[in-house]
């Protein structure tokens, strides 16, 4: 017995450890967070379509340059003036400059996911480290959506601004009746334009869930008898939807959709079913894991009674994000087929729906609940560190052999006696899903539009890539 309250006390002493320390622990882990992804960024050099911009933006001698340049591309390419200008305004500065912005990127998002999780606990370290994890290991093309400049300034950053958008309204719901009522209408417009001039499905997927969120507004409130809009709700929503139309009408926007459009096999009814078939696809392969966490989640919070009746199901946020996810996914098979990453913003409103029913289950007292969830988290944070370090030495050796094959450029410039330049490509084990690098690589044909970038970019000739251990067998003794 007295083995028994020595250890009784012991769990107890712990317990109040971690909860008198609860700030600490929790900012804690969200430096380790901002550690482990700037050392990503530092080992992801230039890569595809940054060699692109970067001939561009080298051409602008000022902040209005830029500007031309995005108008520029407006007319002729894409619609996305709020990503693609944060490529160009990332590209005309030193490396290092976006290394720290993008790695404060990625914790604003970890951090809004945080925002958005109900019934969460002050501080909850739990929460954060399953947010993070789940951001790790399940995020789309996590190289090209997050850490790729190209990718991260379209993705990852237009994902923050459209779910800040999404967590400042949810706010505003909460309490409606505030002072400068004017003022806070123009706030919301001006960042409704911005969240729905990021992203084509993503931004309209938020404007779904938005609209959700005050159809129960309203619904709530007119049964209370109580005042149901208000003036932000009706600017922040025009704001989306004029940012969104600004982006899917541009000029450029019709072009590519018209070149890309000519590789489709089939056209209307038949095309609009084959896209979506392509598209259950890919939420198969993208989302698996993650579409068999939400049904159990749904299975278990309707056994507890928390889906009982219409109105619980309307208002769960687990469902509503769900919801958001399938709009945001399905709105894919308008367009001609997409790159996977397009779905990188359907998946952070899976990962919300599965954390905020993980949050939700884990408020039941059952052992076998509380070992379901916490054992989830636990086993997910041990994945991820092997899946770090693993990821971390195949980076490491990505960014020496780039840094390799430039030194290798600039040292056979204008010397090779037949004008082409030749380097070794990537090698295939060093592949891996937290980099873009063996998805654009170089390749023998001196024609190939990767070769040419660099070509351009580096002032050569000609310029053609070949296996690393054919190029070893020809050209190592040179080293």
């Amino acid at each position: 017995m007295k083995k028994i309250n020595q250890d009784n006390r012991e769990d107890i002493a712990l317990t109040g450890f971690f909860e008198k320390n609860r700030k600490l622990i929790f900012y804690l882990i969200a430096g380790i967070a901002f550690v482990t992804i700037y050392t990503y960024n530092l080992l992801t050099p230039y890569l595809s379509d940054d060699y692109a911009y970067l001939i561009d933006v080298r051409k602008a001698h000022s902040l209005l340059d830029l500007v031309r340049q995005q108008y520029g591309e407006y007319l002729s390419n894409s619609g996305r003036i709020i990503g693609q200008f944060n490529v160009r305004l990332s590209l005309s500065m030193d490396k290092q400059i976006f290394n720290v912005i993008n790695s404060l990127m990625f914790l604003l998002l970890a951090f809004l996911i945080y925002a958005n999780i109900q019934k969460r606990k002050k501080y909850d370290s739990f929460v954060l480290l399953t947010i993070l994890s789940f951001l790790w290991l399940f995020s789309v093309e996590f190289g090209q959506t997050m850490l790729w400049i190209c990718g991260a300034c379209n993705y990852l950053w237009g994902s923050v601004i459209i779910l800040l958008f999404i967590t400042v309204y949810r706010k505003l719901l909460q309490q409606p009746d505030r002072k400068h009522a004017v003022l806070v209408g123009a706030g919301m417009f001006l960042l409704g334009v911005l969240a729905g001039w990021c992203n084509e499905n993503t931004s309209g997927g938020g404007l779904f869930l938005v609209l959700l969120y005050s159809l129960n507004f309203w619904t709530d409130r007119r049964k209370e008898k109580r005042k149901t809009v208000y003036p932000f709700m009706v600017s922040g929503i025009a704001g989306m939807c004029c940012g969104l139309i600004g982006m899917v009408m541009a000029p450029g926007v019709r072009k590519r959709s018209a070149t890309m459009s000519e590789g489709d096999e089939y056209t209307g009814i038949v095309g609009l079913l084959s896209r979506t078939y392509k598209v259950i696809v890919n939420m198969h392969e993208l989302f698996l894991v993650l579409m068999i966490m939400a049904v159990l989640i749904l299975v278990l919070l309707s056994l507890q009674g928390k889906l009982k009746t219409f109105a619980r199901i309307r208002t769960n946020d687990t469902v509503l994000f769900i919801l958001a996810f399938l709009a945001t996914s399905f709105v894919l098979a308008l367009i001609p087929t997409p790159a996977d990453r397009a779905f990188f913003g359907a998946g952070v409103f899976l990962m919300i729906a599965c954390i905020q029913g993980i949050v939700e289950a884990r408020e039941q007292k059952e052992l076998a609940v509380q070992l379901l969830t916490c054992g989830l988290v636990s086993v997910l944070c041990m994945i991820l560190f092997f899946t770090y370090v693993e990821n971390l030495v195949d980076l490491a050796r990505i960014y020496r052999e780039e840094n390799e094959r430039i030194a290798l450029i600039e040292a056979e410039h204008g010397e090779n006696e037949d004008g082409i330049v030749v380097i070794p490509q990537f090698r295939e084990e060093f592949r891996t899903v937290y980099s873009v690098a063996h998805d654009s690589d170089l390749t023998d044909d001196k024609e190939y539009w990767i070769n040419h970038f660099y070509e351009i970019y580096y002032d050569i000739g000609n310029i053609t890539a070949i296996p690393r251990d054919e190029w070893d067998v020809r050209y190592g003794s040179r080293e």
